[in-house]
């Protein structure tokens, strides 16, 4: 019987050993190496059935990954046991560490399995083995016999929980691959070093033959002088150990670096010695290759001391040392740990003789824990050893180093012959890569579902079939796209969800698309309407490819954008862009006409110097009066494009405030709640009704921009005195006096201080590109200070900005008169300098005649280029009245610009058909520059000149 046991055991240790060093199971796919444990312990025991099932998370129910029928060599469908169908049985599967049932009909833990399991598959007895891993208890192998009862030996015990663990090291194997996929972290964590000790130096030519070699003779008997002019696979004695000399051949040509390889020599003796050769190649000054140069290390005692270990290692030592298991034993007489497994002192950081030493006691043990774990780990093994059951736990420990690594520990109970508990035996396994990656994969799950719940679309995977079945749409599909009163936990991955309701127009084209895509197995793209459940309309734009899923069929994958505010947006830009087009063209009329009524205007007014007969007089006095009349026609032109002059007339603030509610509504979005305080008795003010209403539309439309996400608009009135009030100015201080206030806050972002200095510079704005040109604040200053009022602002970053317009209140209800006709007005006589640049030759002879005769010293450029040689010429000007559209380079705005570089008091009027073309063609403006639009009265225009020169 002796003998037969032995030769039994001895037989399943040849099968485990073959098992752990040829690991044929390691070359197989997950699915391929389960079977192919269940035909290896199925041959081995001479069982007719083994499975391997998977424990759920809650414990409560068995699924089979392999049911092998080793009679009839086939896999058996898969099966599913509950806890409603054994509970008894599943009770002993997850308290025991092996369940060993010899007679399964009378075993109690067999209860339920008698009415059908059991009979159905006629079994008779089983063996459960624990499958274990990191996570806890995973499954179980279960090896059944049939017909008869059977006595389970501790040699097929023994061997079917090395194969456990070998199933256990598999699974583990399997789902950290899986882990590594899913979050794309596979880090390679090898270093190489290039500062170990060597015995020989060694350097090749480019065709790498050793050129020099620098060392002492090898044990072998080989001098470095032996292999001097040959490549090292030419060198007789030499074989790499792993028969192959490919790897390096490959890495040679490719010139790479050459590491941990490892060669052999037999010498005349029959002894094997080893060496690992490491280099790296060689570079000149110039950077050329230039062959290599490395070392090579005698590792003999080192590969042989591997070598030796590996066959004299035991079955469960073996299997450990391939998973990195660490074991140990701790005996509870002693209150110490009684044997440490080498991989357990090295997941320590440790000798195996330290980590003994440093675990004598359980409070010593216990140091070795993070603070933050060690509380839960002592009640974890103190309830353990109270119970007198092992434990299952996973804690940090604080290694010597400072490093923190986390464990998973799993024990059983270990008893003496006389039942008594004696001690506790456990294995653990360092998972701090596997905690590291799943915190890992969880960061990026998070991050792309943050990613997909916020874009303004759904990203989708749908098959390719008549009515596009859903495999995944993100939640955007049906709160966009379907139901906008959907809530967003309403959508369930792989759930049928409803059709897009497309327009049938679009349905072939998009067909024929997808029909393309998927033939040329090309990406796709393209946009369409839909109509939404509550009746609105939606554009999408949809971009995405085909795949093929893993059964082979063919499914699309993409992303569905909103594209309704695009679409608006060209249909905006199309209808802007006609307006502007008509505007331009109004604009350029009028400004032709504008130098045509001024050549008519200035001869007009010449003449009428000249001629003292009555008649004529009244003649040319009715000649200005239709010129004035026509600047009338073309002023109504501008303000069709947006370019008039102002036209003064008494005004109620409070009226133009209530009438922006008829066409705020059409400027601000619905998440913009606007309120308005106006002041009851609120004084008139004088102005152009048409301008202040588009500076209140100015600074309407920068509040909206200023709340992207809603907030508050507030229009107020109010009477003003200067004396009760302090008022900031940002140009110049307010004249003492009554006025009108209107007011425009927001609650939006508000204006950094470094840029509220600059905000009413034209062509200065913190919009991006695109989003607006910078004049609106501009152009509503000067018409504030045309009209006598200022312009003040308020901002704090985060809590809104306050634009307040300040018109002069009316003192009483006379109005102004109309003044006198320029001529009968008297002019001053000056000796100051003037450039005069205008390129309508015809305006610019009435501008020199008429100057001249003020008595002003006039030479006239018909461009801004020539105008710039002039003055470089000779720089003694006092004044430059210039034209600003002209032809050449300079337009009149960057003339003034170049000019002022140099000379930056040089004083300036610009002229224009255009009331606002200053501020559009350049930026060459200063707030105390005059703007004047023509064609200009000889009273307006000499005015404005002893104004500039004081």
């Amino acid at each position: 019987m002796s003998e037969n046991k032995s030769s039994r055991e001895g037989q399943l240790d040849l099968i485990l050993r073959e098992l752990v060093t040829k690991r044929k199971f390691s070359k197989l796919d997950f699915e391929g190496a389960l079977q192919f444990f269940c035909e290896t312990l199925a041959a081995a025991l001479d069982a007719p059935r083994v499975g391997i099932w998977s424990l759920n998370d809650s414990a409560d129910e068995l699924v089979s990954r392999v049911l092998w029928d080793q009679q009839n060599t086939v896999e058996l469908p898969p099966a599913v046991l509950t806890k409603d169908d054994a509970s008894t049985y599943l009770k002993a599967v997850i308290e025991d560490i092996v369940v060993i049932i010899n007679d399964a009909t009378n075993d109690p833990r067999c209860v339920e399995l008698s009415k059908e399991y059991l009979p159905s598959n006629n079994v008779s007895a089983l063996l459960d083995c624990p499958i274990r891993t990191y996570g806890g208890l995973a499954g179980v192998i279960c090896i059944e016999d049939v017909d008869q009862p059977r006595i389970w030996t501790s040699e097929e015990v023994n061997f079917a929980l090395a194969v456990s663990g070998l199933v256990s090291l598999t699974i583990e194997h399997n789902e950290r691959n899986i882990a590594e996929k899913a979050a794309h972290a596979n880090e390679d964590r090898l270093k190489l070093y290039s500062d170990l000790a060597t015995d020989w130096f060694w350097e090749t030519n480019t065709e790498f033959r050793f050129e020099r070699l620098h060392g002492s003779a090898a044990v072998d008997g080989q001098m470095p002088d032996d292999y001097v002019g040959r490549k090292i696979w030419d060198v007789p004695i030499l074989s790499p150990l792993d028969g192959n000399w490919d790897t390096l051949k490959t890495r040679v040509a490719a010139r790479k670096r050459i590491y941990d390889f490892v060669v052999s020599a037999t010498d005349e003796m029959g002894n094997t010695y080893y060496a690992e050769i490491a280099g790296l190649p060689k570079l000149t000054s110039a950077g050329d290759f230039d062959g290599y140069w490395g070392t090579a290390k005698d590792v003999t005692k080192r590969v042989q001391r591997g070598l030796d270990l590996a066959a004299s290692e035991q079955k469960y030592k073996s299997a450990s040392r391939i998973a990195k298991l660490g074991s140990w034993i701790w005996d509870h007489s002693l209150d110490a740990c009684t044997y440490c497994s080498p991989e357990l002192a090295e997941i320590y950081g440790v000798s195996v003789e330290e980590y003994l030493e440093r675990t004598e006691t359980t409070e010593k043990d216990l140091q070795w824990f993070h603070p933050d774990d060690r509380a839960r780990y002592k009640e974890v093994i103190s309830k353990a050893a109270r119970e007198e059951v092992g434990y299952e736990v996973t804690a940090r420990i604080v290694r010597n180093d400072g490093s923190v690594r986390t464990l998973h520990e799993n024990t059983e109970a270990v008893f003496d012959s006389a039942g008594a508990f004696v001690a506790t035996a456990g294995v653990l396994q360092d998972i701090t890569e596997q905690v590291e990656l799943r915190s890992q994969l969880k960061t990026h799950e998070d991050r792309l579902k943050g990613i997909v719940d916020n874009i303004p679309g759904a990203i989708y995977r749908v098959k390719y079939d008549d009515t596009f079945t859903s495999v995944y749409r993100s939640e955007g599909y049906l709160n966009l796209f379907v139901d906008p009163k959907s809530p967003p936990s309403s959508v369930t991955s792989g759930e049928q969800l409803p059709g897009l309701d497309i327009r049938a127009s679009d349905r072939e084209r998009i067909d024929r698309i997808l029909r393309q895509a998927v033939t040329l197995n090309q990406p796709y793209e393209m946009e369409y309407s839909i109509k939404r459940r509550d009746g609105s309309e939606k554009w999408v734009s949809d971009r995405g490819r085909p795949v093929v899923s893993a059964d082979g069929a063919i499914e699309l994958e993409g992303i569905m954008i909103d594209a309704t505010e695009k679409h608006a947006a060209q249909e905006a830009l199309a209808h802007g862009q006609r307006l502007e087009s008509v505007g331009k063209l109004t604009g350029g009329m009028a400004h032709d006409f504008n130098n045509l009524l001024a050549v008519v205007l200035g001869n007009l007014e010449l003449l009428r110097d000249e001629l003292a007969v009555p008649n004529q007089i009244e003649l040319i006095d009715a000649g200005i009066g239709a010129v004035h009349r026509g600047a009338d026609l073309t002023k109504n032109m501008l303000a069709f494009a947006r370019k008039s002059r102002l036209n003064l007339e008494t005004l109620d603030l409070n009226d133009l405030a209530g009438k922006s509610k008829n066409w705020i509504g059409r400027t601000l979005p619905e998440n913009i709640e606007v309120e308005t305080s106006l002041l009851a008795g609120l004084w008139k003010t004088e102005t152009d009704a048409s301008s202040a209403e588009s500076a209140l539309l100015n600074l309407i439309i920068n509040a909206r921009d200023a709340m992207p996400n809603g907030g508050q608009l507030t229009i107020e009135t109010s009477n003003v005195r200067i004396d009760d009030h302090y008022v900031e100015s940002r140009y110049e201080d307010i004249d003492p006096g009554r006025y009108v206030m209107l007011a425009i806050s927001d609650t939006g972002h508000g204006i950094p201080k470094e840029s509220l200095g600059r905000i009413f510079e034209p062509f200065y704005t913190t919009k991006p590109p695109g989003s607006g040109s910078g004049l609106g604040l501009s152009m509503i200053v000067g018409f504030m200070k045309q009209s006598g009022g200022s312009v003040q602002v308020y901002s704090e970053v985060g809590i809104g900005t306050t634009f307040k317009l300040y018109f002069k209140a009316l003192t009483d209800d006379t109005l102004n008169q109309d003044e006198l006709p320029g001529a009968l007005l008297p002019l001053p006589h000056g000796a100051a300098r003037i450039l005069v640049v205008e390129d309508e030759q015809g305006v610019r002879s009435v501008l020199k005649s008429t100057l001249a005769k003020a008595g002003y010293d006039i030479q006239t450029a018909s461009s801004g280029d020539e105008a710039l040689l002039i003055y470089e010429a000779d720089p003694t000007f006092d004044l430059l009245l210039t034209d600003i559209v002209m032809p050449g380079v300079l337009q009149g705005t960057s003339l003034a610009k170049a000019l002022r570089e140099d000379h930056p008091q040089l004083r300036v009027i610009f002229m224009s058909g255009y009331a606002s073309e200053a501020t559009v063609h350049g930026n060459g403006l200063r707030p105390e520059d005059i703007r004047l639009m023509k064609p200009v009265a000889r009273a307006e225009l000499i005015k404005a000149i002893e104004n500039v020169l004081g």
